[in-house]
């Protein structure tokens, strides 16, 4: 039976840097700063434009392994590009052969795939790294280019470097901290409801849709199988060094991730 696995996400991401539980994609971001052309907005949860590097866990050579993520043509509800999309996916992995790439079930025999334009859309691109494959140094590169399918002129290249991490991780956090706000990621295994703690000097941002009723320095949020969310934090008050962000699993055991560097 094949091992799902996801990247937060854990997934995500400029700013990000290493993402340590990446298996776990998927959850909320907005706003994110960019290098591209004026109205070919192209993005990934993962992928960026200068490169990302992220740790995939629960790898087991000998099965096939699945990871993905998630290609949009949209950044916001007001950055949508107007135009159908071409990309093609290249995949890197020295020692490995036969890693494919799919949307929908369908791997395409140029690695070759197409999204409308227009109305926001979002694909999900699901890597496959088959039973006894093993890279050099465990690691596989994803690139994606892009133009529209009528050549306008626009392109934009995104990549990820992927590193498989044999073992077993059933939940993760991590943070990622900004100058105005800090965005805890959290991916799990399997589905169960989490709780959230964080430092007084924190204001959830309830437009966040994980957020949308946290108050009182805590909220509980409910995850699926192989999963994560991006919740958002604005700073409003002034913190200390080793201010944290408790997480707690339905096991009760916790992680706590910093929530001031």
């Amino acid at each position: 039976m094949a091992v799902m696995a996801a990247i937060i996400g854990l997934t995500a991401l400029s700013g990000i840097g290493t993402v340590t539980f990446a298996r776990y994609v998927g959850g909320y971001e907005s706003g994110w700063l960019q290098i591209k052309p004026d109205r070919f907005y192209f993005t990934s949860d993962i992928l960026e434009p200068k490169g990302n590097t992220v740790e995939l866990y629960n790898w087991d050579s000998k099965q096939d392994y699945l990871f993905f993520m998630d290609i949009r043509n949209w950044e916001d509800d007001f950055r949508v590009t107007a135009e159908n999309i071409a990309y093609h996916v290249a995949i890197k992995a020295d020692g490995a052969s036969n890693i494919t790439s799919a949307v929908k079930g369908v791997t395409a025999a140029d690695g070759t795939y197409t999204m409308m334009g227009g109305q926001a859309a979002t694909q999900r691109l699901v890597i496959t790294v088959p039973a006894g494959q093993k890279p050099l140094n465990n690691e596989i590169k994803v690139t994606v280019k892009a133009k529209p399918v009528d050549k306008k002129g626009y392109t934009k290249t995104l990549t990820g470097t992927f590193q498989l991490k044999e073992g077993t991780e059933s939940f993760r956090t991590e943070t990622e901290v900004h100058q105005a706000y800090i965005d805890p990621l959290i991916g799990v295994d399997k589905g169960q409801t989490v709780t959230i703690v964080w430092p007084s000097w924190l204001t959830p941002d309830n437009t966040n849709p994980w957020l949308t009723e946290a108050t009182n320095g805590s909220c509980r949020v409910t995850l699926e199988d192989q999963s994560s969310c991006r919740l958002r934090f604005l700073i409003t008050g002034t913190g200390n060094a080793g201010d944290q962000f408790q997480v707690t699993d339905e096991g009760g055991k916790s992680h706590d991730t910093a929530a001031k560097q």
